[in-house]
């Protein structure tokens, strides 16, 4: 990622074959994640206009409507004191503003903040996840029609456009490489869906001849998202890089291999041009 953890699906399902999950992982969550007592912002929306229509909502009219109003303003409030926490981290002068300052900008009472997000870290898992699921909502709408490759393009495209939080995603994703961290499982599974996401799109590219046929999609999503994180980890670490001019000119090296197919392996030359 630079990894980009998105469309994170929350199954635990293994990256093998034989997966039946159709979600479309990046690293933010279609279903409900959570950090310590935390949950993604976009999903609790989502959630709690479900739990409308449950039968243990709807025991009662009034009853149904009161805990539906809770859920909802429940949801409302973390989602806009995280784009509060957003704004604040695009526009000042640090990627980890105090929670004073997030309160502020949110115009909410510190205790109230407290009281939604107890950690910096929750804070900042469910402002970053909730930013990059923004962005990443279009591109997946287009995802299919233009395969893997122009997908990732596109994403890079949009860091560029944001470069302060592509920081801000790139370190705070070191947290799931700490296994002792308590936000550590949330990250590693956002990523999960994310790299799931980029090999069911080259699956796509491969069945629709985009890629060629005898591709694997796990091999190349790995290779992929190589240079995609990798490019990007040069540019936030060294000056004068074009992600963007790079990454194409990389991936069109790429994407020749791919067509050309595996390379001959040496033992099974040994003795061909023998006399």
């Amino acid at each position: 990622m630079t990894t980009d953890a998105r469309s994170a699906d929350t199954d635990t399902d293994t990256d093998t074959d034989t997966d039946t999950d159709t979600g479309t992982g990046t690293g933010t969550g279609t279903g409900t994640e959570t950090v310590g007592a935390d949950t993604v912002p976009e999903t609790e929306l989502d959630r709690a206009e479900t739990e409308l229509d449950s039968p243990a909502e709807l025991d009662s009219e009034t009853g149904a409507d009161t805990a539906g109003d809770e859920l909802l303003e429940h949801a409302r409030l973390r989602k806009h004191i995280a784009e509060a926490a957003i704004d604040l981290i695009r526009t000042g002068d640090t990627l980890t503003p105090t929670g004073d300052a997030v309160a502020a900008a949110a115009d909410v009472d510190p205790d109230l903040l407290q009281q939604h997000f107890p950690t910096w870290e929750s804070l900042v898992a469910v402002a970053v996840m909730h930013w990059h699921e923004t962005r990443l909502a279009p591109l997946l709408e287009d995802a299919v029609d233009v395969g893997a490759v122009a997908f990732l393009g596109g994403l890079i495209e949009a860091n560029l456009a944001d470069p302060r939080m592509m920081r801000l995603l790139v370190s705070t994703l070191t947290a799931g490489t700490d296994v002792s961290n308590p936000v550590g499982p949330f990250y590693r599974n956002q990523y999960e869906g994310f790299h799931r996401t980029v090999r069911r799109l080259l699956e796509h590219d491969v069945a629709t001849g985009r890629e060629p046929a005898a591709l694997d999609p796990k091999r190349a999503a790995v290779q992929l998202l190589a240079l995609y994180e990798g490019l990007q980890l040069q540019a936030l670490l060294r000056d004068g890089i074009d992600v963007l001019a790079a990454f194409r000119e990389s991936t069109s090296l790429l994407r020749r291999g791919w067509t050309a197919g595996p390379a001959v392996r040496q033992e099974a030359a040994d003795g061909v041009y023998d006399l």
